[in-house]
């Protein structure tokens, strides 16, 4: 189900009907655009875990402001950047623990790969925490 449709339509000839320029499925987070030039379909799922809390959340808070992204045709911008945007704040987060950690600086020294497998993992775990709270549920 599409719950969020651009208010632009194109004629699709193979449907024989009008079909909206852009869609959104916020229950598989796929992006739906109709090119009028090639007149096919261009389907952009998102499987990311944070794409799909973030989408649901505005979906309930914020319904017009993903409308107006549909509309606009911004939506594939809006979540490609923010995909971007979160792992890039992840990998920032993970790498500073990894640099001040006393406990990891000594498994790096030791060559205990499962210490280090195991707090990367405990890093990673901790920084999503952090800023799912400050970049997704905004």
């Amino acid at each position: 189900m599409d719950k969020y449709k651009s208010d632009q339509t194109v004629y699709d000839p193979k449907k024989k009907k009008f079909v909206p320029l852009w869609r959104l499925d916020i229950h598989t987070i796929t992006v739906t655009h109709f090119n009028p030039d090639t007149l096919t379909e261009e389907m952009r799922t998102y499987s990311a875990d944070y794409i799909r809390y973030h989408i649901h959340y505005c979906d309930s808070k914020y319904p017009d402001y993903i409308r107006r992204l549909v509309n606009e045709g911004k939506i594939i911008q809006y979540l490609d950047d923010m995909k971007l945007k979160v792992d890039a704040a992840i990998k920032s987060q993970v790498e500073r623990w990894k640099q001040t950690y006393s406990e990891y600086k000594e498994a790096l020294r030791n060559g205990d790969t499962e210490k280090i497998i195991g707090l990367e993992n405990c890093f990673t775990g901790m920084a999503r925490e952090v800023i799912f709270d400050c970049m997704i549920y905004i």
